[in-house]
């Protein structure tokens, strides 16, 4: 009875916030087809309103071609974007989770950890850290020895 309590308040207490627990995928085979190589090279605003709407609440950057887009629960530029372009992987600047079309799905993998702490910085003004309290700034994943664990896992509502 009290794990059927805790099932109903867990249940209650997520429909009332509008969140919801996310495990993003690991597999994404688009990732390393869909993200473009010079990336890095622009600069990374995520203050920097949507390219078609000017709307600067919640968006997406698009990791192929690095244009801004509102999310879907704005104006829906950003799937708009996909569906005419077909450039899967995009950004969240809200909680910086990654999002792929193809999969329709949260995506994680370690080609995506420097992109995200840029974004971080961008975000926070400092290199985000690992649970260890190492700065994330590498794609290599050495959980165990200090060096590469990723916040990037959605924990919100948003979608591109």
């Amino acid at each position: 009875i009290i794990r059927i309590f805790e099932l109903i308040m867990a249940t209650t207490a997520n429909s009332q916030t509008g969140y919801h627990s996310v495990t993003p995928r690991t597999n994404c085979p688009h990732i390393r087809d869909h993200i473009s190589p010079n990336w890095a090279e622009i600069t990374i605003d995520v203050s920097k309103p949507c390219t078609v709407c000017n709307d600067a609440s919640e968006n997406w950057r698009c990791l192929g071609c690095q244009g801004v887009y509102c999310s879907r629960y704005v104006n829906g530029h950003a799937s708009e974007h996909n569906k005419d372009t077909s450039h899967s992987i995009s950004v969240s600047f809200s909680d910086l989770s990654t999002w792929c079309y193809a999969c329709d799905d949260y995506v994680t993998n370690p080609l995506l950890r420097p992109i995200t702490a840029a974004l971080h910085v961008s975000k926070f003004g400092e290199i985000p850290l690992n649970s260890n309290g190492v700065e994330i700034t590498s794609e290599e994943d050495t959980t165990g020895s200090g060096e590469g664990t990723s916040n990037t896992a959605g924990g919100g509502p948003s979608k591109a």
